[in-house]
């Protein structure tokens, strides 16, 4: 057991795809090699704009049913070819939210295990947030915003019709994307990557980090740790001025050296507006 398909499963707009891209990076961190293979990006490729009706989801639409499950083949092939060639783990990033289009990726993929992660996500804030961000996607381009929302809500009400937990599969992992909290699992615990998969998942991801460090104060002088000390003479003096790279040659007048915006982008220029020799 070498090898993995991650397949997520979930409502539109709970988080499947957010996750799958931490997934795929916390993964590439560790050494594995992954990749998405998203039947959205497939389907718009192919269909562009019109796949947005809600009327193509309908469980009743003969013929949208025929193209999603085409997509959902053409996609399981990408993904067996690109696994069984170079991957270590392939994640399947669509909705799969019926039991009938679970099994037939269990069927279909018969040659590594197959792990669905399900997505939950009810908190209205947070919910409502993520589906106006979904009408923002380019295929909604020619919609006004409200009519980009009607048409987006209807298409979750379509899938809702169909909807039915994971829980019959045999490996499955159930999480509140907004809590980042596993609800229920049946672990896959012979694959190498389901422990790095779980613990990426209960992980709480900082988008940006920044540190600020103080000066040098009384107490690291004297080699002391905590309180509330005051800067010393050397923290709080004004920086030391940059070399000059002017003509002018006047090494103590110029601030430090800033990008020129005009005709030498990477050569310094100083605050003044002069140009470096």
């Amino acid at each position: 057991m070498h090898k993995l398909y991650l397949v997520m499963v979930g409502l539109p707009a709970r988080g499947k795809s957010r996750l799958a891209r931490r997934i795929c990076g916390g993964l590439a961190a560790d050494g594995f090699r992954s990749a998405i293979f998203n039947n959205g990006d497939v389907r718009r490729e192919l269909l562009g704009a019109e796949s947005t009706l809600p009327e193509f989801y309908s469980p009743d639409n003969a013929e949208g049913r025929r193209i999603r499950e085409e997509i959902c083949r053409q996609n399981l092939i990408r993904a067996k070819e690109w696994l069984n060639r170079e991957g270590d783990v392939a994640i399947l990033d669509a909705t799969n939210v019926s039991r009938a289009r679970r099994a037939f990726i269990e069927r279909t993929l018969t040659d590594h295990p197959v792990l669905f992660l399900e997505c939950v996500n009810e908190d209205p804030v947070l919910l409502n947030a993520c589906i106006r961000n979904k009408t923002r996607l380019p295929e909604y381009a020619g919609y006004t915003e409200d009519e980009a929302l009607a048409s987006f809500v209807g298409r979750i009400g379509y899938y809702e019709a169909i909807y039915e937990p994971v829980g019959k599969e045999q490996y499955w992992l159930c999480v509140d994307t907004m809590s980042s909290r596993i609800l229920a699992e049946q672990p896959c615990e012979g694959s190498p990557y389901y422990p790095a998969i779980r613990e990426i998942v209960v992980s709480w991801w900082v988008q940006s980090l920044y540190l600020a460090r103080h000066g040098q104060t009384e107490y690291n002088v004297q080699g002391r740790i905590g309180g509330d000390p005051p800067l010393t003479a050397r923290a709080g003096c004004r920086p030391r001025p940059w070399p000059c790279t002017c003509a002018t040659r006047n090494w103590t007048g110029c601030s430090p050296p800033r990008a020129c915006a005009r005709t030498r982008p990477r050569r310094p220029c100083c605050a003044d507006g002069t140009r470096p020799a």
